[in-house]
């Protein structure tokens, strides 16, 4: 019975010993994989207006298709059209008095100060022109339309966001690296992404690291909680296809 105890204690020793090596050895090859987890996001472009007016004709539903071009929105052009006129008789007027100017033998002073009015006028009607312009405003990539904000009747004025327009061919991901392991990254970097919704692993490559580092997102976990300093690492999907959405969670593995 002696002899019993001490096999049992060895072989317990032995099992322990076992466990805590295969334990051992799964963290640390776990926590050889760069990567992390991350959002899927899609560049956005904020359709703005340039001039002051009242909107005239507007998408009156998100998630359509447009094409880079593609008239989004027209202001109220009236006031803009009548400027243009006005500046265009300008430059009839400043014409004729140049012509007097050098019809009735005008100093070389007088001509060169009508040749000045005349230049100005046309000048003026290229900025009517531009301002009129502003009153049609399109899309300047080809996507697909995800938030009207103003509707035909508002008014929009210089700066405003009037509609956002985002590019689904686009896909990028943004993940966060331990500082200590930030070295292992470089632009052009080959990653596998996966999501929960498909079994595919998609491709992607490493567009962007930040410069300086930053303490761990609330939103992000990661592996090791004592990594507090990470950095920002973004990554464009290469063979996106319709079943990668914008804001789908998923898991990047950098190779």
């Amino acid at each position: 019975m002696k002899r019993i105890v001490p096999i049992i204690l060895v072989l317990v020793v032995a099992g322990v010993a076992a466990w805590y090596f295969l334990l051992g050895g799964n963290a640390s090859t776990s926590s050889d994989v760069l990567g992390g987890s991350g959002t899927i996001e899609t560049d956005q472009v904020a359709i703005s207006a340039q001039t002051s007016g009242r909107i005239v004709e507007a998408p009156t539903e998100d998630g359509v298709p447009i094409a880079k071009g593609d008239v989004l929105f027209k202001l109220d052009a009236a006031l803009l059209k009548l400027q243009v006129q006005q500046a265009e008789a300008g430059v009839t007027a400043a014409e004729a008095a140049y012509r007097q100017a050098k019809d009735d033998k005008k100093t070389d002073a007088e001509i060169a100060s009508a040749k000045a009015q005349l230049d100005q006028a046309k000048v003026a009607v290229e900025m009517a022109k531009v301002q009129l312009g502003y009153a049609t405003i399109g899309s300047p990539i080809d996507g697909v339309l995800t938030n009207v904000v103003l509707k035909a009747g508002e008014n929009a004025v210089p700066g405003s966001t009037l509609a956002i327009v985002s590019n689904p061919a686009s896909l990028t991901v943004t993940i966060y690296v331990p500082e200590n392991r930030i070295g292992e990254v470089t632009v052009g970097q080959a990653g596998d992404l996966v999501t929960d919704s498909t079994s595919k692993t998609y491709h992607a490559e490493v567009i962007f690291i930040g410069s300086q580092a930053e303490y761990t997102p609330a939103s992000i976990e990661t592996k090791d909680q004592r990594v507090k300093l990470v950095y920002q690492v973004r990554l464009r999907i290469t063979d996106a296809d319709s079943a990668l959405k914008p804001g789908m969670p998923a898991d990047v593995t950098l190779k």
